[in-house]
């Protein structure tokens, strides 16, 4: 088992862990308004910026945020008491993450698309399916991705669930 932290170090990577959270949310707020944006507006060029923007949000606040969190946040369960896998609370926030990190790929799919029509056809790209799957898939998922992370957010300061039960050889491996 690794030293745990004291109470200054703790609070350092507390702060880390709440940073790189601000992160990922404000990025997923501002993917959602940009594609409130993009369903508003009259100019092609706005619809082709816009989604350019929101891959350049995923790169520097996203992305970035995501690997924060999981690395402050496993770094923070291993070195106190919480542990990585001692509360439900915990390992559903792991899981929550895990899911918030592969689904990005798959919207990072439809904004590379959406990219890549609005480039050459602005306004007709309204016209396209292609486009207008994209910019709902985009919608719909950047709605859920936003409304899972306040969820973590909500678990991590109610802390439900409680703590597990050692069973099984965990229990038999005791002193």
């Amino acid at each position: 088992m690794s030293k745990k932290f004291t109470q200054n170090q703790k609070n350092g990577w507390l702060i880390s862990h709440l940073l790189f959270t601000a992160m990922w949310i404000g990025g997923g707020c501002t993917q959602i308004v940009m594609i409130v944006l993009i369903h508003l507006t009259s100019s092609g060029e706005f619809l082709y910026a816009a989604h350019s923007f929101m891959h350049i949000f995923d790169l520097a606040l996203i992305i970035p945020g995501a690997l924060g969190v999981v690395i402050t946040g496993i770094v923070l369960s291993v070195r106190t008491h919480w542990g990585l896998t001692k509360y439900y609370w915990i390992i559903s926030k792991e899981v929550i993450a895990l899911i918030l990190i592969a689904s990005g790929g798959v919207l990072n799919i439809w904004v590379q698309d959406a990219i890549r029509i609005t480039l050459t056809e602005r306004m007709a790209a309204l016209n396209s399916p292609a486009y207008l799957h994209d910019r709902l898939m985009l919608l719909l998922f950047g709605a859920g991705q936003l409304l899972l992370l306040v969820t973590v957010v909500l678990i991590s300061v109610k802390k439900p669930w409680g703590k597990r039960k050692n069973k099984g050889l965990a229990e038999a491996a005791r002193p």
